[in-house]
C-alpha cells in the first residue's frame, strides 16, 4: 500500500530496524558502536531491497521520509540539551546537518539515547556526545 509515494510495508520494515536499533544503543552502552553500524547495514540492505522491489520514487520518498524525522529528531535533541545545560560548558553541534540523509539509520538512535539519559528515563553512560564533545567548534 503506497501512501504520497512512501510505500507502508517498508516504512513497517524500516520501522522495526530502527526501533530494534534504538532500543539496543539506548539499553546497552557498551555496544553501541557496533549496534549503530549493525543499524546502518541493516537500513542500506533494505534500500537496495526497496531498489530493486519498487519503482525508485517509491523507494526514495520512504527512505526520506525517515531521514527527513531523523533530522526533526535530532534537531529537537540538540535544541532541548543547548538549553538544559546552559552555562555549563557544554559545546553546541551543529543543528542542521547535511550528512543525516545519509547517517539517519545512526542519528535517530543516538539522540533517542542521549534523549532518555538526559531525561534521566535510563542511567547515564558514559557517552562523549552527552556533554556535546563531538568535535563540533562551540557556538555562541
Amino acid at each position: 500500500m503506497t501512501l504520497y509515494f512512501v510505500n507502508l510495508m517498508w516504512a513497517i520494515v524500516l520501522f522495526g530496524v530502527l526501533l530494534w536499533t534504538t532500543a539496543c544503543v539506548a539499553l546497552n552502552a557498551a555496544l553501541r558502536r557496533g549496534m549503530r553500524a549493525m543499524g546502518m547495514a541493516l537500513s542500506y540492505g533494505i534500500l537496495v531491497w526497496m531498489l530493486v522491489a519498487l519503482p525508485w520514487q517509491e523507494a526514495a520518498a520512504t527512505w526520506g521520509v525517515f531521514a527527513a524525522a531523523g533530522g526533526v529528531l535530532s534537531v529537537v535533541y540538540e535544541l532541548w540539551a543547548r538549553r538544559r545545560y546552559a552555562g555549563t560548558g557544554r559545546r553546541s553541534r551543529r543543528l542542521i546537518r547535511l550528512e543525516g540523509l545519509v547517517m539517519w539509520p545512526a542519528m535517530i538512535p543516538d539522540a533517542v539515547g542521549l534523549m532518555v539519559n538526559d531525561a534521566g528515563i535510563l542511567p547515564a553512560d558514559t557517552r562523549r556526545e552527552q556533554h556535546g564533545d563531538d568535535g563540533a567548534a562551540p557556538v555562541d
